[in-house]
């Protein structure tokens, strides 16, 4: 039987932070810069850039082991960690992101808004693009895939499946004004919209 490690708010985050380097030994500079880097740009990492701060901040506060895996070791992880921390205050204040996910309750608000664009993708493409998964909202035939966003500029928009995960077709909806609406999301996300 092997060991486990004690359920913590911050390990997931410190687990995604560290995923991928090798820490059997101190990880070079140029692979720190790259884990903040992404941080920052939160397409890989999609919380928002605090949040890994946070947890990278409260694991080195904790006292307990962080290495998760027995290849790893814990004085290399505890260093990248703590350069990690260092690279995000050396980059205060930080970026706003081009966007970021709203929870799915907001759907009430955009559902009947008007629809201003079809993105010529698969739902399964969208998600890959961005990195973020649809959420389901309503049931039975009501029952739809929506990924609601907030633009870098602050409009809201939403992204509602309109067939099966692989069929192409997404629409775009939101209450903001259309053009320039149209014209951020793209420029942001890098995603192609047909207008409606």
């Amino acid at each position: 039987m092997t060991p486990t490690q004690p359920v913590t708010p911050w390990r997931g985050y410190v687990h995604q932070l560290t995923y991928g380097a090798d820490l059997s030994e101190r990880v070079g500079d140029d692979a720190i810069d790259r884990i903040v880097e992404a941080v920052l740009a939160q397409r890989v990492f999609t919380q928002p850039a605090e949040t890994y701060y946070d947890a990278a901040c409260a694991a080195l506060a904790s006292g307990e082991r962080l290495a998760d895996l027995p290849d790893q070791d814990e004085a290399a992880v505890r260093d990248a960690l703590i350069r990690i921390v260092e690279g995000l205050d050396a980059r205060r204040p930080w970026p706003v992101p081009p966007f970021h996910q709203l929870p799915a309750g907001g759907w009430a608000d955009l559902a009947a808004a008007p629809v201003i664009g079809r993105i010529p993708r698969s739902q399964m493409q969208v998600r890959r693009t961005l990195n973020r998964l649809f959420d389901t909202v309503g049931q039975g035939a009501d029952e739809t895939k929506v990924l609601l966003l907030e633009l870098r500029t602050g409009q809201r928009v939403a992204l509602r499946s309109t067939g099966a995960f692989t069929a192409p077709g997404v629409d775009l909806l939101t209450r903001a004004e259309p053009g320039s609406t149209a014209a951020d999301f793209t420029e942001l996300t890098g995603l192609p919209l047909e207008p409606r």
